[in-house]
């Protein structure tokens, strides 16, 4: 296609806003916890609110995509996810910020799918991986700039406006999106899709395992990941302006390594690819998870480690997955992985939350390694699933 590659770069900025605003509770958790004098478990539920609201519009939306151009469908659901993420930034109280989440991720729950689904459609998937590295720098930059530039704006200014200058920088990047992103109606089937067509979609054998794999991957490595700076600062000792650097070493070492590892994927297959990086990735989990004391050093390289890993394992994974459906089912199956990843992401913040426990007299959270060996297993579990994913031809 046309632009091809400036497409993939504008859909990645796309990403970047969606990730930023998503990760932004993480650097913040501890500043929001004592602002709203809340604990551990109640803040899950703000990480969860996101999530499960998002995973609940992407299923109701699975019944009505293909009646859209997904550029349409794109463009609503991020000036949507932009008012919401505005209205996040006024959020004085707990109970104001878990609606604001909600309905934040009410459309931030179909940016993924959609972006997906658009790339899928867009290249072949011999070259899907190394498309799917370069939707992947959104990752790498979020991390590189957009996390440290919050927790720096949180500092001099206040929690909220991070919120508020990723909805306005979402709001102005509806213009590109507008101006260059082409058309995408190929696929279009002016008939709302019926209960039973998406029934016959989820009977599917093939499907059920890569939601399954889907659903999997995303519970261990987001039980792990949603707690992993308050970690670091109430068990470690850190600062919250010393993590900041551990997303910015993370975030540089993804952009460094995604484009990479797509090209690795595609050239060595992605099934072996996936094995071999979600193995890799158990060795950063393990040791993070026991770390009882390091110095600020030791804890930036064990993270860049993991951050590679773990975005190399989720290339690889949303690689094989895009293949599992035949080109008229992918609109349908890739906005219900949607669902399925965010319904996943936030579980993952819920459950973390029940097994994860703040001591009352040192202040350290308690079962953190715990929640390491739970997403050791379910990796190898995933490996499992992979193999039972059968690829249909393009």
């Amino acid at each position: 296609m046309k632009n091809e590659k400036l497409i993939l770069y504008l859909l990645t900025f796309v990403w970047f806003c969606s990730i930023v605003d998503f990760l932004l509770l993480l650097p913040l958790g501890t500043s929001f916890m004592k602002l709203y004098v809340i604990h551990p478990r109640e803040y899950s539920w703000l990480i969860a609110a996101y999530s499960l609201s998002g995973g609940i519009s992407a299923f109701v939306a699975a019944f009505y995509v293909d009646k859209f151009d997904r550029k349409h469908v794109l463009m609503y659901a991020f000036a949507l996810f932009g008012c919401g993420s505005i209205l996040c930034s006024f959020a004085g109280t707990f109970y104001i910020m878990l609606f604001a989440r909600m309905f934040t991720g009410l459309f931030g729950g179909l940016l993924g799918g959609v972006t997906i689904a658009i790339v899928s459609d867009m290249v072949p998937y011999a070259r899907r991986g190394k498309a799917m590295g370069t939707l992947n720098l959104g990752f790498g930059l979020a991390s590189i700039f957009g996390i440290p530039f919050a927790i720096f704006i949180s500092k001099q200014l206040n929690v909220f406006a991070p919120f508020r200058i990723v909805g306005i920088l979402s709001l102005i990047l509806l213009l590109p999106v507008h101006f260059i992103l082409p058309n995408f109606k190929k696929h279009i089937n002016r008939e709302v899709i019926s209960m039973h067509e998406i029934l016959a979609i989820l009977r599917n054998r093939n499907i059920q395992n890569a939601f399954l794999f889907c659903f999997f991957l995303v519970v261990g490595h987001f039980m792990f990941i949603s707690f992993i700076n308050p970690y670091l600062i109430d068990n470690l000792g850190f600062r919250e302006e010393d993590t900041m650097w551990m997303y910015i070493v993370g975030g540089i070492s993804v952009s460094l390594t995604s484009p990479r590892i797509g090209k690795f994927v595609d050239t060595l297959g992605k099934l072996k690819s996936f094995r071999l990086l979600i193995l890799l990735s158990f060795i950063p989990i393990l040791v993070i998870s026991h770390l009882q004391h390091a110095t600020i050093m030791m804890a930036l390289l064990i993270c860049a480690f993991m951050f590679i890993f773990n975005s190399g394992r989720m290339i690889a994974a949303q690689t094989l997955i895009t293949g599992a459906a035949s080109e008229k089912e992918r609109g349908k199956f890739l906005v219900i992985r949607s669902s399925i990843i965010e319904l996943s992401e936030g579980c993952a913040a819920f459950i973390g939350g029940l097994i994860l426990t703040q001591n009352s007299t040192t202040g350290k959270l308690e079962n953190y390694n715990i929640i390491g060996y739970i997403a050791v297993v379910l990796g190898l579990l995933c490996i499992y699933l992979a193999q039972r994913i059968q690829i249909k031809s393009d």
